[in-house]
């Protein structure tokens, strides 16, 4: 299955951070496996597990425990992402917490974040998919900066009635008492936030209609890619895609990759409106074309690495699908 993504702009700020204080970014970018030219793209997905890396590395490389608090209480608003901004030019604290709800998955995918009334209270609520996915540091950060960001950017005033973390309690229990100023309790069944809820009707005093109309617009496209690489029928071609020069693209292995049943399988593209095969045709026909147009391999060889077991059998399916020969479409580019 896909593992969860992080917005590059997020470990972008955390690179830097860390860089700020000795760390050498580049050995820490090589162990992680991340293209850290690539965090110029404001589109760029990190894998979680890198991202937790990161983390624990600077926790060992610091010797502070309590690193994710210390990063999520350092606020530059020219590190902060697009979601970032988008939060802090709604109108009012409510209505910014509420478009944070929907676009977190932006932020990251391994948390799911809920916001709800309890009493005087209003929560929010970061709920971590898989525990595999939860870092102690990590989820420390992002609720720090949850509040160092309101109290910089909506109002000094607003103070917290308790906050609640998943991990148990650490020996730096001070510092969550410095940030937080309000009781702090560990071991929850998930990460939260209250405060009064009086506080959402505050009016966010930077807010720019016009620069948020154009952001959320940006960040709608951004939430679709996302949507669309979480389906059954994404997934099937990434699998089918590394697999197709193999030969290895059977529907019952590809299945049995994606922890279910052929059956399964089938039902579910079904319910995407697609079928395996359409698919595989799909992935073969996108990189007949992409292969063509680079002119790196002969057609021989784009033949082996589409699966074909010989090249009379990759012509016939290049002209079912565009109506002319290989050699006929690449002597056009």
């Amino acid at each position: 299955m896909d593992q969860p993504t992080v917005a590059g702009s997020t470990v972008k700020a955390l690179c830097f951070w860390l860089a700020e204080r000795g760390m050498d970014i580049n050995a820490l970018a090589h162990e992680a496996e991340l293209d850290l030219s690539m965090l110029e793209d404001q589109d760029y997905r990190v894998p979680l597990p890198a991202y937790n890396l990161l983390w624990s590395r600077a926790e060992e490389t610091l010797k502070d425990p309590a690193v994710g608090l210390h990063v999520g209480e350092w606020v530059d608003s020219r590190r902060m992402g697009v979601i970032g901004h988008i939060i802090f030019n709604n109108r009012t604290l409510e209505q910014g917490l509420k478009q944070y709800v929907r676009l977190s998955a932006l932020v990251n995918e391994g948390v799911r974040t809920e916001f709800h009334l309890q009493g005087d209270d209003a929560v929010i609520e970061y709920h971590c998919e898989r525990p595999e996915y939860y870092h102690r540091a990590g989820m420390d950060r992002m609720l720090a900066l949850s509040v160092t960001r309101a109290r910089r950017f909506v109002s000094e005033k607003i103070y917290l009635t308790k906050v609640g973390f998943s991990h148990p309690e650490p020996e730096y229990v001070a510092e969550y008492e410095r940030i937080f100023q309000c009781p702090v309790s560990f071991n929850q069944p998930c990460c939260s936030l209250a405060f009064n809820k009086d506080f959402l009707t505050f009016e966010l005093p930077q807010r720019n209609p016009y620069l948020h109309q154009a952001l959320t617009r940006q960040v709608e496209a951004l939430l679709q890619k996302l949507s669309l690489r979480r389906t059954v029928s994404h997934k099937v071609k990434a699998i089918v895609a590394k697999r197709l020069s193999r030969g290895d693209i059977e529907a019952e292995k590809v299945a049995e990759k994606m922890n279910m049943s052929r059956h399964t399988l089938y039902r579910k593209l079904k319910q995407e409106g697609v079928s395996f095969q359409e698919l595989v045709e799909q992935v073969r026909k996108d990189k007949a074309l992409d292969y063509l147009q680079k002119g790196k391999y002969s057609l021989s060889e784009i033949a082996f690495l589409l699966g074909f077991s010989e090249l009379s059998a990759f012509s016939r399916a290049f002209k079912r699908w565009t109506g002319e020969s290989p050699a006929s479409y690449r002597s056009q580019q």
